[in-house]
């Protein structure tokens, strides 16, 4: 069987980079869940992955631009390239997605107007 690795790294690559911040994500949060609770403890995590991600697509358009230092150009992420966007913007949606999953309700008291 000929895996079509090519393809699949063109079309399914930010697939990977979830995996990757996925796994990433889990690793810090086994970590802190030495000193906090497990719901924290996740939160920590998946926020640590989606950070990780975006300093690491940074460095990458700050190479590819050959910036100078302080490098801070490299936060205008609109001018990071498609693939560099591709690898940050999916990972970042689907942690944040799962950390509001992992957020506790608010329960509103009877009463009570916060608007």
């Amino acid at each position: 069987m000929d895996i079509p690795w090519g393809y699949i790294q063109r079309h399914f690559d930010w697939l990977g980079h979830v995996a990757e911040g996925v796994c990433i994500a889990a690793v810090v949060a086994l970590l802190f869940m030495v000193i906090a609770s497990r719901r924290l403890a996740l939160i920590i995590g998946l926020a640590f992955a989606i950070g990780h991600f975006h300093g690491r697509e940074k460095r990458d358009f700050e190479i590819s631009a050959k910036l100078p230092p302080p490098h801070l150009e490299g936060y205008e992420m609109w001018r990071w390239s498609w693939d560099q966007a591709t690898d940050f913007w999916p990972v970042a949606l689907v942690l944040a997605c799962v950390i509001v999953a992992l957020l506790p309700k608010r329960r509103r008291k009877p009463g009570n107007s916060d608007d």
